[in-house]
């Protein structure tokens, strides 16, 4: 993971809690018309990385110096997407965004749910005036219930017991153990790895590898489509013009989707994007085999496998240079 900073001070975060430090940062710096940049791990991972090395929001943000404009890059290991709908009005409302570059990826219209970096009291409130453009999706209508928990740091481990006899019980185990014992303290990592050997050891017993075709599921993929489509018609009302993409996908090997299903999606995005005057570019075949590679195994015994998601540096500058080259068609327009 690589997270790119000016002067010490994040362009990139992955974390909506660090927006006013990246708010502060670009006042400072004058203040430029600014792009945003979504997306997932793809974003800011860097496969095989050397020291020195940058991701693509650095290469944008470098080759936008001459004309006077910069980007910020908010990203999220499986980020779904009705996530980047609240991640997108929440900065809409900080920052005057020029436009919005947004990746659809076919893989993560199998996540679900609103991340707790996200579903915090600051991004509820700041989003709850525009709940009309959520309001068909039940995860994120649940954010409401958050609106009236304290900020503290530690009341992201009860955000889904809020005000149950759990929570009350829990707090005051927190109280207690918290500085004295430091295996309690420890808990959020131990209960991390946990569910990450929980995940290796299932993988295992049902054969699941990197290649291994993913089903979607019905009631997640259409959430999730139906949080692109509030995207596009919150990007309308509000005159933020919106690129949508088709990331790029290893093409050397067969990738872990249904073709048909995947075929279909892209042309379906395709067509609503056509259809809402949406910039639409596939970048599915931009970065050669050459710049991907292979990433921890994800099961017992595999040490490594293939990486559908993640290249290296050189498929970051393509990537990079290809949309600044779709900004500055747009902004010609």
């Amino acid at each position: 993971s690589y997270f790119p900073e000016i002067n010490k001070v994040p362009i990139h975060i992955s974390d909506p809690a660090l927006a006013d430090s990246v708010y502060k940062g670009w006042k400072e710096r004058g203040a430029m018309p600014l792009y945003l940049w979504q997306g997932n791990s793809q974003l800011h991972g860097v496969n095989q990385y050397k020291p020195g090395q940058v991701n693509c929001v650095e290469f944008l943000f470098n080759a936008l110096k001459k004309n006077n404009e910069e980007v910020i890059g908010a990203s999220y290991a499986n980020g779904n997407l009705q996530e980047f709908l609240v991640s997108l009005i929440y900065f809409s409302k900080k920052f005057p965004l020029r436009a919005v570059i947004q990746p659809v990826f076919y893989d993560d219209m199998r996540e679900d749910g609103i991340r707790n970096e996200i579903n915090t009291p600051v991004v509820v409130r700041s989003v709850k005036p525009d709940s009309a453009y959520y309001n068909n999706l039940p995860n994120i209508t649940i954010l409401k219930v958050n609106d009236s928990i304290s900020g503290d740091a530690s009341s992201d481990d009860f955000n889904g017991i809020h005000a149950t006899a759990q929570e009350r019980s829990e707090r005051y185990l927190d109280s207690k153990l918290e500085n004295s014992w430091s295996i309690w303290k420890g808990r959020p990592d131990i209960r991390g790895n946990l569910f990450n050997d929980v995940y290796k050891l299932r993988n295992m017993v049902l054969g699941i590898k990197a290649n291994t075709v993913r089903k979607m599921i019905p009631g997640r993929y259409n959430d999730n489509y139906n949080a692109l489509l509030n995207m596009v018609a919150f990007c309308i009302a509000h005159h933020i013009p919106l690129i949508i993409y088709i990331p790029p996908l290893r093409d050397d090997v067969a990738p872990p989707y249904d073709i048909k299903d995947y075929v279909a999606f892209k042309e379906k995005i395709k067509t609503d994007c056509e259809q809402h005057h949406v910039t639409f570019i596939n970048l599915e075949h931009l970065v050669p085999s050459k710049y991907w590679g292979v990433k921890e195994g994800t099961s017992f015994g595999a040490a490594t496998e293939i990486d559908f998601m993640h290249f290296q540096q050189a498929g970051h500058q393509l990537i990079a240079d290809t949309i600044y080259h779709t900004l500055m068609k747009l902004s010609a327009q």
